[in-house]
């Protein structure tokens, strides 16, 4: 009998890892096609309309809708459910993609409807992200698995999607042309969104009664509870905080440095990809043995080394002992994340958790334009070497404010 019970065990444990395969599986399919349709909408704004500041509008178009909209259809998650959210972000992210090419041939495509179209097929991106990491709780929870494993896992196979991706849409683009990288990611969408609906099981959304409460009242209700309760509140600057040097690191420091080079581009290509390769690596370390350590120290000190590490590359190293210490930092950071939203799944009241994790996302979104503003000028007045620095000093201070945040023991 008592063998019975736990062959009948195993086989439920089994269904219920590969239930959060499954899901794991739509995820990096979707993000292959994300990655590629980054690669692809830009040159095919540039190469239908001719100009770049044509090219330039969409984008930002893209980035201020996308924001805004994450934050005001947080609520829509807890009221529809994670997976229900979650296939209609792929679903619609997709129909928008496939549109787009579709149009163009029939010689429909105008440039309001184009802007329109890579509006909407990010629209639902940061509550679709806020249902995928409801939905890894419910089944990492299902399965027995640790929560900051499965949130690593989901990482992990993102960051590879994007990593492979952003190649692979290079050299759709090459040989078949923009259209078909959006096909592409139109068909991965269908198939995330496919796998997410047949294969993840309805119980992995929370049951219980859905909100009563107004719409803009359960609104104000998540931004209440991110104000109020003081870890999520710090994890939210923080990570915040952490977003904007982040974005200015990638997307100015490492470019002036690459440049510098007469072979710039080159040098660029392989400062990212040795940076993107660590992150991998170290994300899914800390998914084999990261549950062992104490959040709190795994935070700070993931957040220290890094610091000292960027404090490091102030020196300007030859391009190959750069690309090192970006493998390296990408790695020492990577934890990050993963105990960031296993704080949120397990502190956000339920019901609230759509509302408060897109509000949190929303926010990090928006850090980014202005983590890049600040960065360039600091490299415009005080030169790269001293902005590298003046970065890594902010860096630290974060560390020090966390470490010292009474809402971080809370960890």
């Amino acid at each position: 009998m008592h063998k019975s019970i736990s062959v009948k065990e195993r086989g439920v444990r089994g269904r219920r890892n590969g239930d959060l395969g499954a899901l794991l599986t739509a995820v990096a399919v979707g993000a292959l096609g994300e990655a590629m349709m980054l690669v692809a909408v830009p040159w095919f704004v540039l190469r239908t309309t001719g100009s770049v500041t044509r090219t330039g509008i969409v984008v930002a178009a893209v980035a201020v809708g996308t924001a805004a909209t994450g934050l005001v259809a947080g609520p829509l998650v807890d009221r529809w459910g994670f997976r229900a959210m979650a296939v209609a972000s792929y679903a619609v992210g997709g129909a928008a993609a496939a549109c787009i090419p579709l149009l163009h041939s029939l010689g429909m495509l105008h440039f309001p409807a184009l802007t329109a179209l890579v509006l909407a097929a990010s629209l639902l991106d940061v509550p679709g992200a806020a249902a995928v990491t409801g939905l890894t709780a419910g089944l990492a929870e299902a399965a027995g698995t640790p929560l900051e494993r499965a949130n690593a896992l989901l990482g992990g196979v993102h960051q590879t999607a994007h990593l492979l991706g952003a190649p692979l849409g290079g050299a759709a683009v090459g040989f078949l042309g923009a259209d078909s990288a959006l096909l592409f990611d139109a068909g991965a969408c269908a198939v995330a969104a496919l796998v997410i609906a047949c294969r993840v099981p309805a119980a992995a959304t929370p049951a219980g009664p859905r909100p009563a409460e107004s719409y803009v009242a359960g609104l104000r209700a998540g931004l209440r509870t991110l104000r109020g309760h003081r870890l999520l509140r710090t994890l939210t600057v923080s990570s915040t905080v952490f977003n904007a040097l982040d974005s200015g690191i990638s997307g100015v420091i490492l470019v002036t440095y690459a440049y510098r080079s007469p072979d710039g581009p080159a040098q660029l290509g392989l400062l990212l990809a040795a940076f993107g390769v660590g992150t991998v690596a170290g994300t899914l370390g800390f998914a084999a043995v990261g549950h062992r350590f104490g959040r709190r120290a795994v935070y700070l000190r993931s957040g220290l080394l890094a610091g000292l590490l960027l404090a490091a590359f102030a020196t300007l190293p030859p391009v190959p002992v750069g690309a090192a210490l970006l493998a390296v930092l990408g790695a020492v950071a990577a934890p990050v994340g993963p105990v960031r939203t296993a704080a949120l799944q397990r502190h956000v009241p339920q019901g609230q958790y759509g509302r408060v994790t897109a509000s949190v996302d929303t926010l990090a979104q928006t850090a980014v334009p202005l983590g890049a503003s600040a960065t360039m000028a600091l490299v415009g007045g005080l030169g790269l070497s001293w902005a590298v620095l003046a970065v890594a000093a902010v860096y630290l201070t974060v560390v020090a404010c966390c470490w010292a945040a009474p809402g971080l023991r809370d960890l």
